[in-house]
């Protein structure tokens, strides 16, 4: 009842730390317990049933069966069975069970116990503040935009593989990296705990905000709809380009370059009417062989809904799925000006121009003048070296990195990557490095937030009763508690003396015991009182003939056997 009375609290309050530790000591106490009662139940049973006219088998049984082992040896022994049998295995059975019955009531599980919890998450389609890296919002912003880029881009490779960035916001896995054969119940795709043999579509995540800031000792749990670039690209070598060709070449080309040996350049001219997905040509110079790499990428979106579950603050994807849209919403990105549904936001125009002219010379430094340089920046060599571009062998080597050594697949991803990354990094630079909070005004317009309802669940251990193993130390217990009942009942009814299981009982009406006369009605105990220093064994009555005889009887009626030679012959 107490147990019951507890189930759900935690394990540390209340009555639970005592019921546990007295719970320890069950497998040994009941089975004790149990075993005096049961023992005695089939004494009084037996000297009930002698009075009445039982059978030598039952009378054996009632007075054999009186421990656990005895209950299934015994009938192993005498190769007899009647209905007693099953009976008295049921009833020992009980001892075992109801030892482990109780030790196993109780369960420590996690806390189950949820309530409604509101969350904030960034939205990916927010707009970013600035028009032109060198406008005066853009100079405002560019030293948060690049810092948090690039710290995204140097970490070390156990966040970039992780699911959190290193300021702790969850990264969004690509769903173009998941098969067909791994789709779940619904469309769902589990994710690594640790993000082991995850791709994301960032190396830097969404920050999430809740009521109060995540607390320690709770759990939580929430779905939330986001979307990301994804780039799909054919990688090929172009013609070999002497140095001075190359950078003749990207003066003439209108295009977007670092002024080394990167360039990138829409395909044709776009709208945010263009109703086809965006092309995106990348063209990059190999100095040591002096080829080009060109890459021809189609710009897409994807929508996924991602169901993400925390321990305090340490948030992460743990399953995804695709949000299926219309072809006009997916082929269309942030980079034509796509807004998130129901916005009231619009993007200016020119959005395409100041991502690019920013994101393309992003790793360089303010300072670096415009003399053309064979060098590659970390944006080549995060496609050869995704763990360290910064530190990459090639990255102060005149001979460049060749990225089309990759191949389209690792190619798309590493794009996709880079672009979305720059994307949230332009878009919520300050909010992405740790300023995000719970229902607090944007300090800047273009920030959407999205609203989402989940739970929270206390993080500590509860008590869980066991139904199965509660029921079997009812039925144990009360067993227990009949026996003892029917002992009772049985020692009123009997009429005759206790004599049974008492050493006094073969000295009984046997002629070869030297005895004053008895009271028949003596009971067991005061016989034993009364003949305390009688001496006994089992000996031989006729010691004085040649085949001699045994019987119990009081020494000098009988010769111990231990005093005959063993060459004796006995009848």
């Amino acid at each position: 009842m107490i147990a019951l009375k507890n189930n759900g609290s935690a394990i540390d309050e209340g009555q639970i730390p005592t019921l546990r530790v007295a719970a320890t000591y069950s497998p040994t106490i009941f089975p004790i317990a149990f075993a005096a009662v049961a023992a005695n139940l089939l004494k009084a049973a037996a000297g009930w049933k002698l009075e009445r006219g039982v059978t030598i088998l039952s009378l054996e049984y009632l007075l054999s069966c009186r421990t656990v082992f005895s209950a299934v040896t015994v009938p192993l022994s005498l190769r007899r069975l009647n209905i007693l049998t099953p009976l008295l295995v049921a009833l020992w059975a009980m001892s075992p069970l109801g030892g482990q019955a109780a030790l196993r009531i109780m369960d420590m599980i996690p806390s189950q116990v949820s309530e409604p919890y509101l969350f904030e998450y960034l939205e990916f389609m927010s707009i970013p503040d600035y028009l032109a890296p060198f406008s005066s919002a853009g100079l405002s912003l560019l030293p948060s935009i690049q810092g948090t880029f690039i710290s995204a881009l140097s970490s070390p490779e156990e966040t970039k593989a992780g699911p959190r960035d290193a300021f702790g916001n969850v990264k969004i896995p690509m769903l173009e990296h998941y098969s067909q054969a791994t789709i779940g119940t619904d469309g769902w795709h589990n994710v690594s705990t640790d993000g082991f043999g995850t791709v994301w579509s960032a190396i830097i995540g969404i920050p999430i905000a809740t009521q109060g800031g995540f607390a320690l000792q709770q759990n939580y749990s929430f779905a939330l709809n986001t979307s990301y670039m994804t780039a799909d690209c054919s990688v090929k070598r172009g013609q070999p380009m002497a140095h001075r060709d190359w950078y003749n070449y990207i003066n003439k080309t209108r295009l977007y370059r670092t002024g080394r040996v990167l360039i990138i350049r829409p395909a044709g001219v776009r709208t945010r009417f263009s109703k086809r997905p965006m092309e995106l040509i990348l063209e990059a110079r190999h100095h040591r062989n002096e080829t080009v790499t060109n890459a021809t990428c189609v710009l897409t979106t994807m929508h996924a809904e991602v169901d993400v579950a925390c321990h305090g603050s340490a948030c992460g994807a743990r399953r995804i799925r695709r949000i299926d849209k219309p072809e006009n919403v997916t082929a269309r990105t942030v980079l034509d000006g796509m807004v998130a549904e129901g916005s009231q936001k619009s993007v200016p125009a020119g959005v395409l121009q100041a991502f690019m002219e920013t994101f393309i010379r992003i790793t360089q430094t303010p300072w670096e003048t415009g003399t053309p340089k064979p060098f590659p920046s970390p944006l080549e060599t995060y496609f050869t070296h995704p763990s360290a571009p910064f530190s990459a062998p090639e990255i102060d080597s005149i001979d460049g990195t060749d990225i089309s050594q990759v191949g389209d697949a690792v190619f798309s991803q590493r794009l996709s990557q880079l672009l979305n990354t720059f994307w949230l990094s332009s878009a919520a630079s300050r909010n992405l490095s740790g300023h995000f909070k719970f229902q607090e005004s944007p300090r800047y317009t273009n920030i959407i937030v999205q609203n989402t309802t989940g739970t929270r669940t206390p993080n500590h251990m509860v008590m869980r009763v066991s139904g199965l193993w509660i029921s079997i130390l009812f039925i144990a217990s009360t067993v227990m508690l009949a026996s003892g009942i029917a002992a009772s009942i049985f020692g009123c009814l009997r009429r005759g003396p206790d004599v049974l299981d008492r050493a006094t009982f073969f000295l009984r009406y046997s002629p070869y015991v030297s005895l004053a006369e008895q009271n028949s009605l003596e009971d067991g105990i005061s016989q034993i009182k009364r003949t305390k220093n009688l001496r006994v064994c089992v000996g031989d009555i006729r010691p004085t003939e040649e085949t001699g005889y045994v019987a119990f009887g009081t020494v000098g009626e009988a010769m111990p056997l231990s005093w005959q030679e063993k060459e004796r012959r006995y009848v």
